[in-house]
């Protein structure tokens, strides 16, 4: 009879293992866009699948969230004449991007292989470069 129970055992453990470790999903990073700031809930994570919401929560201006592969610092991305980032610029690689309306949310799905990362605002509002006004924010994947 106890071996009954083992076999019983053993088989529902060789079933449900595949099925836990495939409940992982992307991993979940929230995201708050204000007037010239981005904040994150998390700074870092495992190489894989990510799923950034998006949110801005600025009552006056219109962001985006852009993700560069970058081992420059975050306030030392390579700038165009009128201040915006160079989105094709030596040290950058653009990995994505997504723009978010005054009060809206949005998901951004991407595949982050392991290295620096820095997600910026590069919109030019009225010739204030957003990027400039400190939106940006570095990341590391692992």
């Amino acid at each position: 009879m106890k071996t009954r129970k083992m076999y019983i055992y053993i088989a529902l453990m060789i079933l449900l293992i595949p099925m836990l470790s495939a409940c992982g999903g992307p991993q979940k990073v929230d995201v708050a866009l204000t007037t010239y700031a981005i904040t994150m809930s998390e700074n870092s994570g495992k190489a894989g699948d990510f799923v950034f919401h998006v949110h801005n929560d600025a009552t006056d201006l219109l962001h985006e969230f852009v993700i560069f592969k970058t081992d420059l610092a975050p306030d030392q991305l390579p700038v165009n004449a009128e201040g915006a980032v160079d989105e094709e610029g030596a040290g950058v690689t653009h990995i994505d991007e997504v723009e978010v309306e005054m009060g809206q949310s949005a998901d951004l799905a991407v595949t982050l292989d392991a290295g620096n990362y820095v997600m910026i605002c590069n919109i030019n509002d009225n010739n204030e470069m957003h990027y400039a006004h400190g939106m940006r924010v570095g990341f590391t994947v692992k």
